[in-house]
């Protein structure tokens, strides 16, 4: 506890505040009983109502249902319950102050727990108090009402945007916390329409805060990484106020275009390239605000504190999957389909350079896996300067982490989604270009009985794919791809003493991801990330394993395994390689060169088998299952 006290205080965690509708001074009058308020009515007597009378000037002149539905009115019996002749009162809050006595007693006790690490903290109910705004740690329940309505979880949505308003760049450490079993299931629709961050944020059950070791694993984690966290934050609050600032600068410079202007455009260059002035502005356009995106000092600075960030300290990630880095990968190569609209004439459609058309089956009519892709230089398309289309054959094949290749010898298309959510990679195959008549190619694609426009790849990734001589060179100046996540499942065995492997725990989808990219070699390699959550049940599943239960040859490498603390970091920091081939086990070892695990992908183990030699030097087998999407047309 000492170092965590220290350790908040370094990172300037100073204050906290405890947000749940427990905290509320009165209740709300949806959060009394109907049939106790037809109770209470009855049983007042006529002194009663003369107090009422008293204490709420309109009593008289309210009907009991009007009465029973009014805040002021609720809030009056609530202050002034105690007065209330025989035991009305109590009655009627008596449902309400029991459920309230058992929520505020672990509630307490958080709040207990967090002044003892230092902190100063405030309590807060459904109403925004004012010290909640400097707060560097809030903790909020999933849903601010009595029900755990929706509407309950938008009150607690909004309390915690108007905390962020004013602080983007510099945001609190968020924690959402419940006895709801709906916690898990919300809590990514509760981070995003927050605007939280997945590093300010963790979710956690109210019990679990009564948990002292929990608590303190949650904001250790939080705290180390704060600094870092901010400097995301504020590389994101940057670029959104850079983004309007740019777009303002944008919209003027393009105001000042008028009619004459396009009108000598037009006549002194787009005739004879042979492009419509709607695309070509889009074009114009594009690059315009790329340039005042690019002069913004602030998101330049915010970018260049991002590079102080140690990646190889990073924490396991704690909510469910990553980041859809495969789609950012499709937005990088792929116009959106929306700009596809410029490319008609009338109803005939135009072609540009990088369409991707899809072959449709000749008597089905239903969409093959067969495509093309236009290569003809831009501008003899523009200005139908060719009477034939250079065109490059190719194939989809459905997207997995084994097709997430590097290798610049290899010429594909590393990503395209379809409109369904499929996902695919296109094969391209170089000896089999070819040319068709330009008008042939624009009839059938008009017709729609034998093509579709699938997508258009921009003009550095064609020129890439055209330039196939130069491949071997490298990239023609486009950014790399980031690597890929795959959705993996995961299965734990034990080497049992008779050698003979049992699952201690068994697959479950949801809680690991494999990121294909390339180590420093320029090879290919897989990482194991498992959710910040699994990470901590992993290690104290290995930590409680007593070692007589594993196979004698396993069980020093069982002992060292349980002391060491690096390997333990190794498996939270995603450091992990899964092997590329299935069925190859492949050892993970520790200290002294021990065996720690062999980790097999797909295939290679299941219960009851019985492995021979090396392989039960090992206490544990992991299995790694790639989660296949179907990709079928």
């Amino acid at each position: 506890m000492t170092e965590l006290l220290l350790l908040l205080k370094n990172k300037g965690i100073r204050k906290a505040v405890v947000i749940d509708d427990v905290f509320d001074e009165a209740p709300r009058p949806d959060e009394l009983d109907e049939g106790d308020w037809t109770y209470f009515f009855d049983d007042l007597d006529e002194a009663g109502n003369v107090l009422l009378s008293k204490l709420y000037p309109s009593y008289e002149d309210t009907k009991p249902d009007d009465l029973r539905v009014s805040p002021q009115f609720v809030r009056v019996l609530w202050d002034n319950r105690e007065e209330l002749p025989g035991s009305v009162g109590d009655y009627l809050f008596r449902n309400y102050e029991n459920t309230k006595a058992t929520e505020r007693t672990g509630l307490d006790a958080l709040v207990t727990a967090l002044r003892a690490l230092g902190l100063m903290c405030t309590t807060m109910g459904r109403e925004i108090h004012e010290d909640a705004r400097n707060a560097d740690l809030v903790l909020i329940d999933l849903f601010l009402g009595f029900h755990q309505s929706e509407g309950d979880m938008e009150r607690a949505i909004l309390r915690v945007s108007e905390l962020l308003a004013d602080r983007a760049a510099s945001p609190p450490l968020v924690v959402l916390m419940s006895r709801s079993p709906r916690l898990r299931e919300k809590r990514n629709e509760f981070r995003d329409r927050a605007g939280l961050l997945g590093s300010t944020f963790r979710v956690a059950s109210k019990d679990e805060l009564t948990n002292a070791g929990r608590l303190e694993t949650i904001l250790t984690r939080l705290a180390n990484h704060y600094e870092d966290a901010k400097r995301v934050a504020a590389f994101v609050h940057a670029w959104e106020v850079g983004l309007n600032q740019a777009h303002k600068n944008f919209i003027r410079i393009l105001r000042r275009l008028d009619l004459p202007d396009l009108a000598q455009v037009r006549a002194l260059l787009l005739d004879f390239e042979g492009q419509k002035l709607g695309e070509y502005l889009l074009d114009v356009a594009d690059r315009v605000l790329q340039h005042e995106i690019e002069a913004e000092a602030g998101t330049i600075k915010a970018a260049q504190e991002l590079n102080k960030i140690e990646l190889a300290k990073y924490p396991a990630p704690h909510l469910a999957g990553s980041p859809d880095l495969q789609d950012l990968v499709h937005r990088m190569v792929f116009q959106n389909a929306e700009r596809l609209k410029l490319s008609f004439e009338s109803e005939t459609p135009t072609f540009k350079y990088g369409d991707v058309l899809q072959h449709k089956d000749e008597n089905s009519g239903a969409l093959t896996n067969d495509v093309l892709l236009v290569a003809t230089p831009a501008c003899d398309l523009a200005r139908s300067g060719t009477e034939f289309v250079l065109v490059l054959p190719g194939t989809l094949m459905s997207l997995a982490a084994a097709d997430w290749c590097y290798d610049s010898t290899i010429t594909k298309t590393p990503i395209i989604a379809s409109e369904d959510g499929s996902r695919y990679w296109i094969k391209w195959h170089l000896k089999r270009r070819q040319t068709i008549k330009l008008a042939c190619l624009s009839q059938e694609l008009q017709i729609g009985k034998k093509f579709d426009r699938l997508g258009r790849i921009r003009d550095i990734y064609t020129t890439e794919i055209q330039q196939r001589l130069l491949a071997d060179m490298g990239r023609i100046g486009q950014p790399a791809n980031p690597p890929a996540t795959f959705p993996v499942s995961i299965s734990l065995f034990v080497m049992a003493p008779n050698a003979t492997e049992l699952p201690i725990a068994g697959d479950e989808s949801d809680v690991a991801v494999c990121f294909v990219g390339r180590d420093t070699e320029g090879n290919r390699v897989d990482r194991l990330v498992l959710r910040e959550e699994v990470c901590d049940a992993l290690r104290g599943m290995i930590l409680d394993y007593p070692p007589d239960d594993v196979h004698t040859i396993a069980r020093p490498s069982l002992v060292a395994m349980k002391t060491d603390s690096e390997f333990f970091e190794r498996i939270e920091r995603g450091l992990i390689e899964v092997p590329l081939k299935d069925g190859n086990w492949q050892p993970e070892k520790g200290a002294d060169n021990k065996v720690y695990f062999h980790i097999l992908r797909n295939e290679g183990v299941e219960e009851g088998y019985t492995p021979r030699g090396n392989k039960r030097n090992a206490p544990f087998v992991l299995r790694v299952s790639d989660i296949h999407s179907t990709g079928d047309n």
